[in-house]
């Protein structure tokens, strides 16, 4: 998916970005979105020369944003029920169960956090060029 921002400050490597409520209007989760506005920081790899104020244009890969999705949310809920079943063949406490499965979801999120820290240039957006 290719989106079209402004560039709001550029320095020490970094490019901050920015676009408005109605640049999203073409996106699927618009509907859930409630950010007035949204602001990403790039990095500067060079490949665009570009100046505060000029509009540029992100490329977001589809696969990559949807798996970046799955392990944020996919991957914790998932780890719920098969946490249920592996902790059902030590106790049948629903106490115990429902305390193994909720431990389940909270390696999820470790798992993704730790995956993201060191992947997360991997599904970063892409400074494309200008528009």
């Amino acid at each position: 998916m290719k989106k079209e921002v402004t560039v709001l400050e550029k320095e020490n490597g970094k490019i901050l970005v920015g676009c408005d409520r109605n640049a999203c209007e073409g996106c699927k989760g618009s509907i859930f979105c409630q950010r007035k506005d949204t602001r990403i920081e790039l990095k500067d790899e060079g490949k665009v020369n570009c100046e505060v104020g000029e509009k540029v244009v992100l490329d977001l890969p589809g696969g990559k944003t949807i798996f970046s999705v799955f392990m944020s949310l996919g991957l914790p809920l998932l780890m719920f029920p098969v946490f249920y079943f592996i902790a059902s063949f030590f106790t049948d406490s629903e106490a115990k169960l429902f305390l193994a499965s909720i431990g389940g979801v909270a390696l999820g999120f470790i798992i993704s956090a730790v995956f993201f820290h060191f992947k997360k240039g991997d599904y970063e957006p892409r400074l494309i060029g200008k528009s």
